[in-house]
C-alpha cells in the first residue's frame, strides 16, 4: 500500500468523538460499545491479511502466528486442549472452509501499514480517554483475530486494557465484571499471573451464562475490555475479522506484581489481601517482585513474568534433580 493510500484510509479510521463520554467515564472500569471507522479498509481484507501472515511467518518470531482447530471448542474449552493447525499463510485464505480460530500477533511489527494505523489509533484513544497512554504504556499491540463461521473463543481473561474492533463478519462478545469474585476468584487471578498455563486460569461454569453483558459486534462496532474482565466470543455465520488493540500500563503491571506476590504467599499457607486493600502492602509486594524482574524491557512476557520465572527457577531445578 502506498503512503498516499494509507493516509487516505487512515483518515477515515477514527473513533467517533460522540463516544467520548463513555471512554472517559468507563475506561478500564467497565465494558462499553462504540462506533469506529476501520470496517472496509483494505488492510483487513482476507488477501491482505494473508500477505500479513506471510510476513509474520517469514520473520521467524515464535508465537506470532497461532491457528487452532476450533470446530469442537465451547465456552468452557481450555486452549491447551485445542489442536494446532499448520503454520501456513494459506490457512487465512481457507477460513471460510470452517473450523479455524487464528491469531496474528504484533501485526504492527511485521508490516509498517499496520504500525501507522496503530499509532493513529493510540493517539485517538489518548484523546478520547483523557488517559496519558503514551507516557504510561509499557507495551502495546495490534493483534488480528480471524475465525471461521460459528467458532467459539473459550472463556478467558487478559492482562491488557483492550479495545476490540470488528472489521468483517459478526460475533457476540460476552464480558463479565472482573471485580465480582463469584465469577473470577482471587486464586484464579493469582494462577493467571503465576505464568504457567495462564491463559487457562479462569474457569467457566454454566451458571455464568446469564451473568455477562453480551455485545453484538458488526463491522464498524467495537467494545472495550477492561483489564482481567472475563469474556468469551461466539462467531456468526460468516468469516470474522477483528482488530484487538491492547495496552500494558504501568499501573496494571504494578498490580500484576501484587497478584504474583499473593500467589507466592498463598503457596506458603497464608491468605494475602487483594490489591487495593492496603496501599502499603501493595507497595511492598510490588517492590519485591519488581526487584527480581527484568528492567527496561519492551517484551510482554518479560514485563509480566520475568520475576516469577526467577522465583520458580529453583523449584524447576529441584524437580529435575529429583527426576534423576
Amino acid at each position: 500500500m502506498s503512503a498516499t493510500m494509507l493516509e487516505r484510509e487512515a483518515a477515515v479510521a477514527r473513533l467517533l468523538p460522540s463516544a467520548s463520554a463513555d471512554f472517559r467515564a468507563k475506561f478500564n472500569r467497565a465494558s462499553f460499545a462504540f462506533q469506529h471507522g476501520l470496517a472496509g479498509l483494505e488492510l483487513f481484507t482476507i488477501p491482505r491479511l494473508a500477505r500479513l501472515a506471510e510476513r509474520i511467518l517469514e520473520s521467524g518470531t515464535p508465537g506470532r502466528f497461532s491457528a487452532f482447530d476450533a470446530a469442537a471448542a465451547g465456552t468452557g474449552t481450555k486452549f491447551h486442549t485445542m489442536t494446532h493447525r499448520g503454520k501456513v499463510a494459506d490457512t487465512v485464505r481457507r477460513l471460510a472452509d470452517g473450523g479455524v480460530w487464528m491469531k496474528l500477533s504484533m501485526a504492527h511489527e511485521a508490516d509498517p501499514d499496520y504500525a501507522a494505523l496503530l499509532e493513529q489509533i493510540s493517539d485517538e484513544l489518548e484523546q478520547l480517554t483523557g488517559y496519558p497512554l503514551r507516557a504510561e504504556t509499557t507495551w502495546k499491540t495490534m493483534t488480528l483475530f480471524l475465525a471461521s463461521p460459528g467458532i467459539v473463543t473459550p472463556y478467558h481473561i487478559d492482562h491488557e486494557s483492550n479495545f476490540l474492533l470488528q472489521a468483517q463478519g459478526e460475533k457476540d462478545v460476552a464480558l463479565y465484571d472482573a471485580h465480582d469474585r463469584t465469577l473470577l476468584s482471587a486464586e484464579e487471578i493469582e494462577r493467571f499471573y503465576a505464568g504457567a498455563g495462564s491463559v487457562d486460569a479462569a474457569n467457566w461454569r454454566e451458571d455464568f451464562a446469564t451473568r455477562g453483558t453480551i455485545y453484538r459486534l458488526v463491522p464498524g462496532v467495537g467494545v472495550h475490555h477492561p483489564p482481567l474482565a472475563p469474556h468469551w466470543v461466539r462467531n456468526g455465520q460468516d468469516v470474522s475479522v477483528s482488530i484487538s488493540i491492547g495496552f500494558c500500563l504501568r499501573e496494571l503491571d504494578a498490580r500484576a506484581h501484587v497478584w504474583q506476590a499473593n500467589y507466592c504467599l498463598r503457596r506458603l499457607g497464608l491468605r494475602p489481601q487483594e490489591p487495593g486493600v492496603s496501599a502499603r502492602a501493595d507497595r511492598l509486594k510490588h517492590n519485591a517482585i519488581r526487584a527480581i524482574s527484568r528492567r527496561n524491557t519492551t517484551d510482554r512476557e518479560e514485563i509480566l513474568f520475568s520475576g516469577m520465572h526467577r522465583i520458580s527457577a529453583p523449584l524447576r531445578l529441584a524437580k529435575r534433580l529429583r527426576g534423576r
